[in-house]
Protein backbone atom coordinates (compact mmCIF):
# COMPACT_ATOMS: atom_id res chain seq x y z
CA UNK A 1 0.00 0.00 0.00
CA UNK A 2 2.82 2.32 0.81
CA UNK A 3 4.60 1.44 -2.39
CA UNK A 4 1.46 2.12 -4.41
CA UNK A 5 1.08 5.60 -2.86
CA UNK A 6 4.74 6.35 -3.54
CA UNK A 7 4.32 5.39 -7.17
CA UNK A 8 1.34 7.68 -7.50
CA UNK A 9 3.38 10.60 -6.12
CA UNK A 10 6.19 9.89 -8.54
CA UNK A 11 3.78 9.75 -11.46
CA UNK A 12 2.23 13.06 -10.32
CA UNK A 13 5.63 14.74 -10.12
CA UNK A 14 6.52 13.46 -13.56
CA UNK A 15 3.31 14.88 -15.00
CA UNK A 16 3.95 18.26 -13.30
CA UNK A 17 7.46 18.36 -14.74
CA UNK A 18 6.14 17.49 -18.17
CA UNK A 19 3.51 20.22 -17.94
CA UNK A 20 6.21 22.79 -16.90
CA UNK A 21 8.39 21.75 -19.79
CA UNK A 22 5.44 22.19 -22.12
CA UNK A 23 4.70 25.64 -20.75
CA UNK A 24 8.38 26.62 -21.15
CA UNK A 25 8.30 25.41 -24.72
CA UNK A 26 5.16 27.52 -25.32
CA UNK A 27 6.80 30.60 -23.74
CA UNK A 28 9.93 30.20 -25.83
CA UNK A 29 7.84 29.76 -28.93
CA UNK A 30 5.83 32.92 -28.05
CA UNK A 31 8.98 34.92 -27.44
CA UNK A 32 10.52 33.73 -30.68
CA UNK A 33 7.30 34.48 -32.52
CA UNK A 34 6.88 38.07 -31.10
CA UNK A 35 10.57 38.93 -30.65
CA UNK A 36 10.54 41.64 -33.36
CA UNK A 37 7.49 43.32 -31.92
CA UNK A 38 8.98 43.29 -28.43
CA UNK A 39 12.26 44.78 -29.62
CA UNK A 40 10.45 47.49 -31.61
CA UNK A 41 8.23 48.30 -28.65
CA UNK A 42 11.24 48.50 -26.35
CA UNK A 43 13.05 50.81 -28.76
CA UNK A 44 10.00 53.04 -29.16
CA UNK A 45 9.46 53.18 -25.41
CA UNK A 46 13.10 53.98 -24.76
CA UNK A 47 13.04 56.65 -27.46
CA UNK A 48 9.92 58.24 -26.04
CA UNK A 49 11.31 58.27 -22.51
CA UNK A 50 14.65 59.68 -23.66
CA UNK A 51 12.99 62.30 -25.84
CA UNK A 52 10.71 63.33 -23.01
CA UNK A 53 13.56 63.64 -20.57
CA UNK A 54 15.68 65.61 -23.06
CA UNK A 55 12.74 67.86 -23.92
CA UNK A 56 12.07 68.58 -20.27
CA UNK A 57 15.75 69.33 -19.66
CA UNK A 58 15.91 71.53 -22.76
CA UNK A 59 12.79 73.46 -21.73
CA UNK A 60 14.13 73.93 -18.22
CA UNK A 61 17.44 75.17 -19.57
CA UNK A 62 15.71 77.47 -22.07
CA UNK A 63 13.49 78.91 -19.35
CA UNK A 64 16.53 79.41 -17.13
CA UNK A 65 18.37 81.24 -19.92
CA UNK A 66 15.34 83.39 -20.65
CA UNK A 67 15.07 84.26 -16.97
CA UNK A 68 18.74 85.20 -16.89
CA UNK A 69 18.32 87.24 -20.07
CA UNK A 70 15.33 89.12 -18.68
CA UNK A 71 17.16 89.74 -15.42
CA UNK A 72 20.21 90.97 -17.29
CA UNK A 73 18.12 93.26 -19.49
CA UNK A 74 16.38 94.67 -16.43
CA UNK A 75 19.74 95.24 -14.76
CA UNK A 76 21.12 96.96 -17.87
CA UNK A 77 18.07 99.22 -18.10
CA UNK A 78 18.35 100.16 -14.45
CA UNK A 79 22.05 100.82 -14.89
CA UNK A 80 21.40 103.04 -17.92
CA UNK A 81 18.70 104.91 -16.03
CA UNK A 82 20.92 105.34 -12.99
CA UNK A 83 23.82 106.61 -15.09
CA UNK A 84 21.54 109.00 -16.93
CA UNK A 85 20.20 110.57 -13.73
CA UNK A 86 23.72 110.77 -12.34
CA UNK A 87 24.89 112.55 -15.48
CA UNK A 88 22.14 115.16 -15.18
CA UNK A 89 23.03 115.68 -11.52
CA UNK A 90 26.67 116.12 -12.49
CA UNK A 91 25.60 118.73 -15.03
CA UNK A 92 23.88 120.75 -12.32
CA UNK A 93 26.90 120.51 -10.02
CA UNK A 94 29.10 121.62 -12.91
CA UNK A 95 26.88 124.66 -13.36
CA UNK A 96 27.30 125.47 -9.67
CA UNK A 97 31.05 125.54 -10.27
CA UNK A 98 30.84 127.63 -13.46
CA UNK A 99 28.49 130.33 -12.15
CA UNK A 100 31.22 132.09 -10.09
CA UNK A 101 33.37 132.31 -13.23
CA UNK A 102 30.47 133.81 -15.18
CA UNK A 103 29.86 136.27 -12.35
CA UNK A 104 33.44 137.54 -12.42
CA UNK A 105 33.43 137.91 -16.19
CA UNK A 106 30.13 139.80 -16.33
CA UNK A 107 30.98 142.08 -13.42
CA UNK A 108 34.06 143.29 -15.25
CA UNK A 109 32.03 144.45 -18.24
CA UNK A 110 28.67 145.21 -16.61
CA UNK A 111 29.42 146.54 -13.13
CA UNK A 112 26.11 147.75 -11.74
CA UNK A 113 27.45 148.09 -8.21
CA UNK A 114 29.82 150.83 -9.33
CA UNK A 115 26.96 152.86 -10.80
CA UNK A 116 24.89 152.47 -7.63
CA UNK A 117 27.83 153.45 -5.43
CA UNK A 118 28.41 156.53 -7.57
CA UNK A 119 24.74 157.49 -7.18
CA UNK A 120 25.01 157.05 -3.41
CA UNK A 121 28.12 159.19 -3.41
CA UNK A 122 26.35 162.00 -5.22
CA UNK A 123 23.42 161.77 -2.83
CA UNK A 124 25.63 161.96 0.24
CA UNK A 125 27.69 164.75 -1.31
CA UNK A 126 24.48 166.72 -1.75
CA UNK A 127 23.62 166.14 1.92
CA UNK A 128 27.09 167.23 2.92
CA UNK A 129 26.71 170.44 0.93
CA UNK A 130 23.39 171.15 2.66
CA UNK A 131 24.70 170.54 6.15
CA UNK A 132 26.59 168.23 8.49
CA UNK A 133 25.09 164.73 8.91
CA UNK A 134 23.25 164.12 12.10
CA UNK A 135 25.43 161.26 13.32
CA UNK A 136 28.90 159.93 12.73
CA UNK A 137 27.69 156.67 11.17
CA UNK A 138 26.13 158.57 8.26
CA UNK A 139 29.38 160.52 7.90
CA UNK A 140 31.43 157.33 7.80
CA UNK A 141 29.08 155.81 5.23
CA UNK A 142 29.31 158.95 3.11
CA UNK A 143 33.08 158.98 3.31
CA UNK A 144 33.43 155.33 2.37
CA UNK A 145 31.22 155.81 -0.68
CA UNK A 146 32.74 159.04 -1.90
CA UNK A 147 36.30 157.80 -1.54
CA UNK A 148 35.69 154.82 -3.82
CA UNK A 149 37.03 155.29 -7.36
CA UNK A 150 34.56 155.34 -10.21
CA UNK A 151 34.85 155.10 -13.97
CA UNK A 152 33.51 158.61 -14.40
CA UNK A 153 36.07 160.08 -11.97
CA UNK A 154 38.94 158.12 -13.50
CA UNK A 155 38.04 159.27 -16.98
CA UNK A 156 37.89 162.87 -15.86
CA UNK A 157 34.24 163.23 -16.90
CA UNK A 158 31.70 163.51 -14.09
CA UNK A 159 28.27 162.24 -15.07
CA UNK A 160 25.15 163.85 -13.76
CA UNK A 161 22.67 162.03 -11.59
CA UNK A 162 20.19 161.74 -14.47
CA UNK A 163 22.88 160.26 -16.71
CA UNK A 164 23.82 157.74 -14.03
CA UNK A 165 20.21 156.66 -13.60
CA UNK A 166 19.84 156.31 -17.37
CA UNK A 167 23.02 154.24 -17.48
CA UNK A 168 21.76 152.08 -14.63
CA UNK A 169 18.47 151.53 -16.47
CA UNK A 170 20.17 150.37 -19.66
CA UNK A 171 22.97 148.39 -18.02
CA UNK A 172 20.64 146.56 -15.63
CA UNK A 173 18.45 145.39 -18.52
CA UNK A 174 21.45 144.43 -20.65
CA UNK A 175 23.05 142.52 -17.79
CA UNK A 176 19.82 140.75 -16.91
CA UNK A 177 19.27 139.51 -20.46
CA UNK A 178 22.95 138.64 -20.82
CA UNK A 179 22.78 136.56 -17.64
CA UNK A 180 19.62 134.84 -18.90
CA UNK A 181 20.99 133.87 -22.30
CA UNK A 182 24.52 133.07 -21.10
CA UNK A 183 23.25 130.83 -18.29
CA UNK A 184 20.75 129.04 -20.53
CA UNK A 185 23.39 128.45 -23.20
CA UNK A 186 25.92 127.28 -20.63
CA UNK A 187 23.46 124.82 -19.09
CA UNK A 188 22.51 123.47 -22.52
CA UNK A 189 26.16 123.12 -23.55
CA UNK A 190 27.04 121.37 -20.28
CA UNK A 191 24.16 118.91 -20.71
CA UNK A 192 25.22 118.15 -24.28
CA UNK A 193 28.87 117.65 -23.36
CA UNK A 194 28.33 115.40 -20.35
CA UNK A 195 25.63 113.29 -22.03
CA UNK A 196 27.80 112.76 -25.11
CA UNK A 197 30.71 111.64 -22.93
CA UNK A 198 28.46 109.41 -20.80
CA UNK A 199 27.01 107.79 -23.91
CA UNK A 200 30.46 107.07 -25.36
CA UNK A 201 31.66 105.65 -22.05
CA UNK A 202 28.63 103.39 -21.72
CA UNK A 203 28.90 102.25 -25.34
CA UNK A 204 32.59 101.36 -24.95
CA UNK A 205 31.82 99.43 -21.76
CA UNK A 206 28.93 97.56 -23.40
CA UNK A 207 31.07 96.58 -26.41
CA UNK A 208 33.86 95.34 -24.15
CA UNK A 209 31.45 93.23 -22.10
CA UNK A 210 29.86 91.80 -25.26
CA UNK A 211 33.26 90.83 -26.67
CA UNK A 212 34.22 89.13 -23.42
CA UNK A 213 30.95 87.16 -23.41
CA UNK A 214 31.43 86.02 -26.99
CA UNK A 215 34.92 84.85 -26.12
CA UNK A 216 33.59 82.89 -23.17
CA UNK A 217 30.91 81.24 -25.31
CA UNK A 218 33.42 80.25 -27.99
CA UNK A 219 35.59 78.26 -25.60
CA UNK A 220 34.07 74.79 -25.12
CA UNK A 221 34.72 72.35 -22.32
CA UNK A 222 36.76 70.03 -24.53
CA UNK A 223 39.00 72.85 -25.71
CA UNK A 224 39.45 73.94 -22.14
CA UNK A 225 40.42 70.40 -21.13
CA UNK A 226 42.84 70.11 -24.05
CA UNK A 227 44.38 73.45 -23.23
CA UNK A 228 44.83 72.49 -19.60
CA UNK A 229 46.35 69.17 -20.64
CA UNK A 230 48.67 70.93 -23.06
CA UNK A 231 49.69 73.46 -20.43
CA UNK A 232 50.34 70.65 -17.96
CA UNK A 233 52.55 68.86 -20.49
CA UNK A 234 54.39 72.03 -21.32
CA UNK A 235 55.01 72.71 -17.66
CA UNK A 236 56.27 69.16 -17.18
CA UNK A 237 58.67 69.53 -20.09
CA UNK A 238 59.83 72.90 -18.86
CA UNK A 239 60.95 71.27 -15.62
CA UNK A 240 63.28 68.88 -17.45
CA UNK A 241 64.59 71.47 -19.96
CA UNK A 242 66.48 74.64 -19.04
CA UNK A 243 64.52 77.89 -19.51
CA UNK A 244 65.10 79.94 -22.64
CA UNK A 245 66.13 83.36 -21.39
CA UNK A 246 65.75 85.02 -24.78
CA UNK A 247 62.16 83.82 -25.25
CA UNK A 248 61.15 84.85 -21.75
CA UNK A 249 62.64 88.30 -22.21
CA UNK A 250 60.79 88.70 -25.52
CA UNK A 251 57.51 87.74 -23.85
CA UNK A 252 58.13 90.22 -21.05
CA UNK A 253 58.89 92.94 -23.60
CA UNK A 254 55.64 92.19 -25.44
CA UNK A 255 53.64 92.29 -22.21
CA UNK A 256 55.24 95.55 -21.10
CA UNK A 257 54.68 97.11 -24.52
CA UNK A 258 51.02 96.07 -24.36
CA UNK A 259 50.61 97.66 -20.94
CA UNK A 260 52.35 100.82 -22.09
CA UNK A 261 50.09 100.94 -25.14
CA UNK A 262 46.99 100.71 -22.98
CA UNK A 263 48.30 103.44 -20.68
CA UNK A 264 49.02 105.73 -23.62
CA UNK A 265 45.51 105.14 -24.98
CA UNK A 266 43.99 105.95 -21.60
CA UNK A 267 46.06 109.13 -21.36
CA UNK A 268 45.04 110.19 -24.86
CA UNK A 269 41.39 109.50 -24.08
CA UNK A 270 41.53 111.46 -20.82
CA UNK A 271 43.33 114.37 -22.48
CA UNK A 272 40.79 114.55 -25.30
CA UNK A 273 37.89 114.49 -22.83
CA UNK A 274 39.46 117.27 -20.77
CA UNK A 275 40.04 119.34 -23.89
CA UNK A 276 36.43 118.80 -24.93
CA UNK A 277 35.08 119.95 -21.56
CA UNK A 278 37.41 122.94 -21.48
CA UNK A 279 35.72 124.38 -24.58
CA UNK A 280 33.07 125.87 -22.27
CA UNK A 281 35.73 128.53 -21.54
CA UNK A 282 34.77 130.07 -24.87
CA UNK A 283 31.14 130.69 -23.90
CA UNK A 284 32.15 132.03 -20.48
CA UNK A 285 34.75 134.48 -21.77
CA UNK A 286 34.07 135.18 -25.46
CA UNK A 287 30.85 133.57 -26.64
CA UNK A 288 28.44 135.80 -24.73
CA UNK A 289 30.08 138.85 -26.32
CA UNK A 290 28.77 137.65 -29.69
CA UNK A 291 25.12 138.19 -28.75
CA UNK A 292 25.64 141.18 -26.42
CA UNK A 293 25.28 143.77 -29.26
CA UNK A 294 21.94 142.19 -30.18
CA UNK A 295 20.77 142.52 -26.56
CA UNK A 296 21.88 146.16 -26.40
CA UNK A 297 20.09 146.92 -29.66
CA UNK A 298 16.78 145.44 -28.50
CA UNK A 299 16.99 147.09 -25.06
CA UNK A 300 17.51 150.49 -26.69
CA UNK A 301 14.61 149.84 -29.06
CA UNK A 302 12.06 148.97 -26.35
CA UNK A 303 13.29 150.88 -23.28
CA UNK A 304 15.24 153.75 -24.82
CA UNK A 305 12.31 156.18 -24.79
CA UNK A 306 11.68 155.68 -21.06
CA UNK A 307 13.24 157.94 -18.46
CA UNK A 308 14.05 156.72 -14.93
CA UNK A 309 11.16 158.82 -13.59
CA UNK A 310 8.51 157.27 -15.85
CA UNK A 311 5.89 155.09 -14.19
CA UNK A 312 5.07 151.55 -15.32
CA UNK A 313 2.85 148.77 -14.03
CA UNK A 314 4.16 145.23 -13.76
CA UNK A 315 2.11 144.28 -16.81
CA UNK A 316 3.59 147.10 -18.87
CA UNK A 317 7.13 146.32 -17.78
CA UNK A 318 6.60 142.60 -18.40
CA UNK A 319 5.14 143.31 -21.84
CA UNK A 320 8.15 145.39 -22.87
CA UNK A 321 10.58 142.81 -21.51
CA UNK A 322 8.67 140.02 -23.26
CA UNK A 323 8.82 141.86 -26.60
CA UNK A 324 12.54 142.39 -26.11
CA UNK A 325 13.12 138.68 -25.51
CA UNK A 326 10.87 137.77 -28.42
CA UNK A 327 12.87 139.92 -30.84
CA UNK A 328 16.16 138.57 -29.51
CA UNK A 329 14.92 135.01 -29.99
CA UNK A 330 13.72 135.87 -33.48
CA UNK A 331 17.16 137.16 -34.44
CA UNK A 332 19.14 134.54 -32.57
CA UNK A 333 17.13 131.43 -33.50
CA UNK A 334 16.52 132.42 -37.12
CA UNK A 335 17.71 129.94 -39.74
CA UNK A 336 20.11 132.51 -41.14
CA UNK A 337 21.51 133.19 -37.64
CA UNK A 338 22.45 129.62 -36.75
CA UNK A 339 26.08 130.49 -37.32
CA UNK A 340 25.82 133.22 -34.68
CA UNK A 341 24.32 130.81 -32.17
CA UNK A 342 26.94 128.14 -32.85
CA UNK A 343 29.69 130.75 -32.53
CA UNK A 344 28.34 131.54 -29.08
CA UNK A 345 28.52 127.88 -28.04
CA UNK A 346 31.82 126.75 -29.56
CA UNK A 347 34.93 128.51 -30.85
CA UNK A 348 35.71 128.52 -34.53
CA UNK A 349 38.26 125.92 -35.68
CA UNK A 350 41.10 128.44 -35.94
CA UNK A 351 40.40 129.59 -32.35
CA UNK A 352 40.26 126.15 -30.72
CA UNK A 353 44.00 126.08 -30.12
CA UNK A 354 43.78 129.45 -28.38
CA UNK A 355 41.04 128.16 -26.06
CA UNK A 356 43.00 124.99 -25.27
CA UNK A 357 46.08 127.05 -24.44
CA UNK A 358 44.03 129.04 -21.93
CA UNK A 359 42.70 125.97 -20.11
CA UNK A 360 45.12 123.02 -20.45
CA UNK A 361 48.64 122.35 -19.21
CA UNK A 362 51.61 121.72 -21.48
CA UNK A 363 51.57 117.91 -21.16
CA UNK A 364 47.90 117.68 -22.07
CA UNK A 365 48.43 120.04 -25.00
CA UNK A 366 51.26 117.86 -26.26
CA UNK A 367 49.02 114.77 -26.16
CA UNK A 368 46.24 116.64 -27.96
CA UNK A 369 48.62 117.81 -30.67
CA UNK A 370 49.76 114.22 -31.23
CA UNK A 371 46.26 112.72 -31.41
CA UNK A 372 43.06 114.78 -31.41
CA UNK A 373 40.83 112.32 -33.27
CA UNK A 374 38.49 111.84 -30.34
CA UNK A 375 38.31 115.59 -29.72
CA UNK A 376 37.32 116.20 -33.34
CA UNK A 377 34.57 113.58 -33.07
CA UNK A 378 33.22 115.06 -29.84
CA UNK A 379 33.24 118.61 -31.22
CA UNK A 380 31.47 117.45 -34.37
CA UNK A 381 28.76 115.72 -32.32
CA UNK A 382 28.27 118.81 -30.18
CA UNK A 383 28.10 120.97 -33.29
CA UNK A 384 25.36 118.78 -34.77
CA UNK A 385 23.40 118.82 -31.52
CA UNK A 386 23.69 122.57 -30.97
CA UNK A 387 22.42 123.45 -34.45
CA UNK A 388 19.51 121.00 -34.35
CA UNK A 389 15.94 122.23 -34.05
CA UNK A 390 15.51 120.29 -30.79
CA UNK A 391 18.28 122.32 -29.14
CA UNK A 392 16.71 125.57 -30.33
CA UNK A 393 13.38 124.54 -28.82
CA UNK A 394 15.05 123.65 -25.53
CA UNK A 395 16.99 126.92 -25.44
CA UNK A 396 13.81 128.88 -26.08
CA UNK A 397 12.06 126.95 -23.29
CA UNK A 398 14.91 127.80 -20.92
CA UNK A 399 14.67 131.48 -21.83
CA UNK A 400 10.90 131.46 -21.26
CA UNK A 401 11.40 129.82 -17.86
CA UNK A 402 13.97 132.50 -17.06
CA UNK A 403 11.48 135.22 -17.98
CA UNK A 404 8.92 133.79 -15.56
CA UNK A 405 11.54 133.61 -12.81
CA UNK A 406 12.69 137.19 -13.46
CA UNK A 407 9.17 138.60 -13.35
CA UNK A 408 8.43 136.87 -10.04
CA UNK A 409 11.66 138.13 -8.48
CA UNK A 410 11.32 141.68 -9.82
CA UNK A 411 7.72 141.96 -8.68
CA UNK A 412 8.62 140.80 -5.18
CA UNK A 413 11.63 143.10 -4.89
CA UNK A 414 9.96 146.20 -6.35
CA UNK A 415 6.89 145.73 -4.16
CA UNK A 416 9.07 145.34 -1.07
CA UNK A 417 11.09 148.48 -1.85
CA UNK A 418 7.92 150.43 -2.62
CA UNK A 419 6.44 149.51 0.77
CA UNK A 420 9.61 150.66 2.52
CA UNK A 421 9.53 154.01 0.74
CA UNK A 422 5.81 154.47 1.48
CA UNK A 423 6.47 154.09 5.23
CA UNK A 424 8.14 157.53 5.37
CA UNK A 425 6.09 160.33 7.06
CA UNK A 426 3.69 162.06 4.70
CA UNK A 427 0.67 164.33 4.89
CA UNK A 428 -2.93 163.28 4.52
CA UNK A 429 -3.15 164.26 0.87
CA UNK A 430 -0.21 162.04 -0.03
CA UNK A 431 -1.70 159.14 1.89
CA UNK A 432 -5.01 159.57 0.10
CA UNK A 433 -3.23 159.64 -3.24
CA UNK A 434 -1.32 156.49 -2.31
CA UNK A 435 -4.52 154.69 -1.38
CA UNK A 436 -6.09 155.73 -4.68
CA UNK A 437 -3.10 154.39 -6.60
CA UNK A 438 -3.18 151.15 -4.63
CA UNK A 439 -6.83 150.66 -5.56
CA UNK A 440 -5.88 150.76 -9.24
CA UNK A 441 -3.00 148.89 -10.89
CA UNK A 442 0.12 150.01 -8.99
CA UNK A 443 2.74 151.87 -10.97
CA UNK A 444 6.41 152.18 -10.11
CA UNK A 445 9.26 154.28 -11.41
CA UNK A 446 11.60 152.78 -13.98
CA UNK A 447 14.45 153.59 -11.59
CA UNK A 448 12.88 151.26 -9.02
CA UNK A 449 12.65 148.53 -11.65
CA UNK A 450 16.35 149.06 -12.39
CA UNK A 451 17.27 148.51 -8.74
CA UNK A 452 15.09 145.40 -8.69
CA UNK A 453 16.79 144.06 -11.83
CA UNK A 454 20.20 144.63 -10.26
CA UNK A 455 19.27 142.59 -7.19
CA UNK A 456 17.66 139.95 -9.40
CA UNK A 457 20.96 139.54 -11.27
CA UNK A 458 22.71 139.01 -7.95
CA UNK A 459 20.25 136.27 -7.00
CA UNK A 460 20.61 134.59 -10.39
CA UNK A 461 24.41 134.57 -10.05
CA UNK A 462 24.64 133.26 -6.50
CA UNK A 463 28.04 131.72 -5.91
CA UNK A 464 30.31 130.57 -3.15
CA UNK A 465 28.85 128.58 -0.28
CA UNK A 466 25.28 129.50 -1.23
CA UNK A 467 25.57 128.54 -4.90
CA UNK A 468 23.99 125.15 -4.16
CA UNK A 469 20.78 126.99 -3.24
CA UNK A 470 20.55 128.87 -6.52
CA UNK A 471 16.82 128.85 -7.26
CA UNK A 472 17.38 130.12 -10.79
CA UNK A 473 19.58 127.18 -11.76
CA UNK A 474 17.23 124.74 -10.07
CA UNK A 475 14.26 126.12 -12.00
CA UNK A 476 16.15 125.84 -15.29
CA UNK A 477 17.31 122.32 -14.47
CA UNK A 478 13.70 121.21 -13.96
CA UNK A 479 12.54 122.20 -17.47
CA UNK A 480 11.06 119.01 -19.04
CA UNK A 481 12.33 119.79 -22.55
CA UNK A 482 15.89 119.83 -21.24
CA UNK A 483 15.56 116.31 -19.84
CA UNK A 484 13.98 115.12 -23.09
CA UNK A 485 16.89 116.45 -25.13
CA UNK A 486 19.39 114.95 -22.69
CA UNK A 487 17.71 111.55 -22.96
CA UNK A 488 17.75 111.80 -26.74
CA UNK A 489 21.46 112.59 -26.81
CA UNK A 490 22.29 109.96 -24.18
CA UNK A 491 20.42 107.16 -25.96
CA UNK A 492 21.18 108.12 -29.57
CA UNK A 493 24.01 105.76 -30.52
CA UNK A 494 23.83 106.80 -34.15
CA UNK A 495 25.99 109.90 -33.74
Amino acid sequence: MVCYYRDLCIIRDIRIVQKGRGAGRMTRKGLQKHRGKLIASSIILTTLVTTGVCTILFIKRWLYKQQLKITEQHFVKEQIKRRFHQTQQDSLYTMYELVPVLTLVLNKDLDLDQIVETLKGKKLTKKLAQGVPKDSSELDEMGSVVDQPSDSSNSGVSKSKAELWEELKVQSLVKLLTVVYATCMLLLLTRLQLNILARREYLDTAIKIAVDKEGQKGSSIIMTWLNSFWNYGSNALSVSTPPNIENSSEEEDKASSGRNGNKSKDKARYANEQAFLSLSWWLLNRGWLRFKPLVQQQVSAHFGDLSPRDMLTFEEFGGKLSKTIYNINKELFDNHSHNLLVKCFLPEPHLEQFVLQQTLDSDTLRIINEDNTMLRQLVQETFKCSESSASLIVLESLVNESFQFVMQQVEAKVTKKSKKSSQTPSNGAAEAAGEAMAAAAPKFQVALFSIGLKECCQDMLKNGLISMNNEFLQSLDSVPELDDLSASVYSNFGF
